[in-house]
């Protein structure tokens, strides 16, 4: 049985139950219920999931922190991140090891299945996949780079490296005919994009998260894939809370992004040799972190 001290100093028996560890007690003549474990009690469908999520990392990173060689290879690594990331250091250890497993078990997570919000429907044998880097079988994997490699290099004439680590962190989208990537495209977030903004007096400020898409492509032209697929592309932005989708679109495509609501952003650019211009579409009219 609880015991919650009121401000007069005497003792309230908190009325406790095991499902939701409530405990009542009375303040300016009204009763009011309080949680005394946020981890506890009556809880929404995104509470239940954060709580989770939460439990799935404590189980391992507490393994973790009480390993010296562990610590220490953590320890490195958060100073290399800290090195790199002037504007976004983590103070302790555990605090970027928690960090670091929530982003490999969100990563592993399945993206929920949800009515498709496209309006053209998928043409007849081709399949849309949405996945993210780590459940890319090794053939599919080969698909998209032999598609990227065959439109941006041989068709396009770009030398560059197209490996260039975002993949990693990326929402792979296609379509596919037969197996063989008729329509690409990656969805990826930049931390600077979504850097904190401070006002005058320091407080932080709701901005709404960004997302980009990249390595935009069709290699069977004249049948609609390009549409199709960035009807797919919005809609997962939106399902990955974004409130605003950027681009980096070349000059002769900017008429299919302004079809999409895209509109451009400052001058154009130069980028792997070709004409580029910016291009971002907002996905809702107020979206907060």
């Amino acid at each position: 049985m609880a015991k919650v001290s009121r401000i007069d100093g005497s003792k309230v028996s908190g009325k406790t139950n095991k499902k939701s560890d409530l405990v009542h007690r009375t303040r300016n003549g009204a009763e009011h219920q309080y949680h005394m474990n946020p981890y506890k009690g009556p809880a929404t469908p995104a509470q239940k999931a954060h709580r989770a999520l939460h439990g799935k990392i404590s189980a391992i990173l507490n393994p973790l922190m009480v390993d010296p060689e562990q610590v220490r290879l953590l320890t490195q690594e958060m100073e290399n991140y800290n090195r790199e990331h002037m504007f976004d250091k983590f103070p302790t250890v555990r605090k970027y090891a928690y960090w670091k497993i929530r982003q490999q078990l969100l990563q592993q997570t399945p993206p929920k299945q949800q009515k498709p919000t496209a309006r053209t429907p998928l043409p007849r044998g081709v399949t849309l996949q949405i996945k993210p880097f780590a459940e890319l079988a090794a053939p599919e994997l080969y698909e998209i780079l032999k598609s990227r490699f065959a439109v941006f290099v041989l068709e396009q004439g770009i030398r560059y490296l197209d490996e260039d680590g975002l993949d990693l962190a990326a929402t792979h989208l296609s379509l596919r005919n037969k197996g063989q990537v008729v329509a690409y495209a990656r969805l990826y977030e930049l931390p600077e994009d979504n850097a904190p903004v401070f006002n005058t007096i320091g407080v932080l400020e709701p901005q709404p998260r960004i997302l980009r898409a990249g390595r935009m492509l069709t290699t069977d032209r004249g049948k609609g894939y390009g549409r199709i697929l960035m009807q797919h592309l919005v809609a997962e932005a939106r399902r990955q809370g974004a409130g605003i989708l950027r681009i980096h679109a070349q000059l002769t495509a900017v008429p299919f992004y302004r079809h999409f609501r895209f509109r451009m952003i400052g001058e154009p650019f130069i980028e792997a040799g070709i004409n580029h211009v910016l291009m971002e579409r907002k996905l809702t009219k107020s979206v907060t972190k």
